[in-house]
């Protein structure tokens, strides 16, 4: 598989974001932002990126905050707070990485995108529960491995049951993960599916295994997922 390109920078709200892109916005089905897991990289996400090109979607993947190109200690910080902090700091890092929605969205939109759609795999899962409520032009989400949850914080996606009225969901959890326990993420589709009337437009996908998923069982869902958005996307 060929490296992927340099980093483009985007305008965000606190300054450039760095990111890597594939695929061609104005002539993809949709554009699909892809956010990455805790400590990761933009490269780490590459293959699912050539995955969803090869369905026909132009992929974004920005840098999250405080990561990569980005790094600035706030990684370092978390690694030495005790539980509660640590938790505390996860949560403020997904809100600010769910702030950035809307930049990403414009910058798609001027590069010839109409359709958007937001993915992400356990941190980038969590910030991508939250975009909804930040952009409605997102009209479809994919998260893997995270969860709706966020305590008592303002921005947790479960507060905002409204934002959903237009986009879809399908979600993908590991009944033995004991990083995201899967029960939140099961039980929030469930109730999307009843407040919505569309069990089909907000589905979660369950699988054996633990946060780090079996590889037959990761490609299967995202081949699921790219079908499920060919369905399901505004």
């Amino acid at each position: 598989m060929r490296p992927p390109p340099l980093p483009i920078t985007i305008p965000g709200p606190h300054g450039p974001i760095p990111a890597l892109t594939l695929g061609d916005c104005a002539s993809a089905k949709a554009a699909v932002i892809l956010h990455y897991g805790l400590s990761g990289t933009m490269a780490v996400q590459w293959p699912e990126a050539v995955h969803l090109a090869g369905a026909g979607y132009a992929v974004l993947i920005p840098e999250a905050p405080h990561h990569g190109l980005r790094a600035d200690g706030f990684l370092d910080g978390m690694a030495v707070a005790t539980a509660s902090e640590a938790r505390s700091l996860f949560l403020d890092l997904v809100a600010e990485s769910a702030g950035e929605t809307r930049s990403l969205v414009d910058h798609l939109s001027r590069s010839g995108a109409s359709r958007f759609v937001v993915a992400g795999i356990s941190m980038g899962g969590f910030a991508a529960l939250a975009a909804p409520q930040r952009d409605p032009r997102v009209g479809a989400l994919l998260a893997f491995l995270a969860d709706p949850h966020w305590d008592d914080h303002p921005e947790s996606p479960h507060l905002h049951p409204d934002a959903w009225e237009r986009t879809a969901l399908l979600a993908v959890v590991a009944a033995g993960d004991e990083v995201v326990p899967p029960g939140p993420m099961k039980r929030f589709t469930h109730d999307l599916a009843s407040r919505f009337g569309s069990a089909s437009r907000f589905t979660c996908l369950d699988y054996q295994g633990g946060h780090t998923m079996d590889p037959a069982d990761w490609d299967e869902a995202w081949s699921k997922a790219a079908l499920w958005l060919e369905r399901h996307l505004r």
